[in-house]
């Protein structure tokens, strides 16, 4: 479920997913794709529900667009992982 406030009129949220990088050499914007796309309307009646294939490793993260198409802001990635990954969770990302 995600939720967003003061998208701007005729702006969007995306939703997005992409594959696991372990090592970290791409950016998360290059293997990504649009899994869900909600204009600001929608959003402004509440929350919207967003399946998300988790069979294999991925991340999902969101980002807001205006009304020309032009990325004004995203949010952090959300890590799906199956187990853990290769060399383990590195310690500043422990919670």
């Amino acid at each position: 479920m995600a939720s967003a406030a003061a998208i701007p009129a005729h702006g969007t949220c995306q939703v997005r997913q992409g594959t696991v990088d372990y090592a970290g050499a791409q950016g998360l914007a290059a293997n990504t794709k649009v899994i869900g796309s909600y204009p600001a309307a929608e959003l402004a009646r509440g929350s919207v529900t967003q399946r998300i294939d988790t069979s294999k490793d991925s991340f999902a993260r969101t980002q807001v667009l205006d009304s020309s198409g032009t990325l004004i802001g995203l949010s952090n990635p959300v890590w799906l992982l199956r187990k853990a990954p290769p060399g383990g969770i590195p310690a500043p990302r422990r919670a």
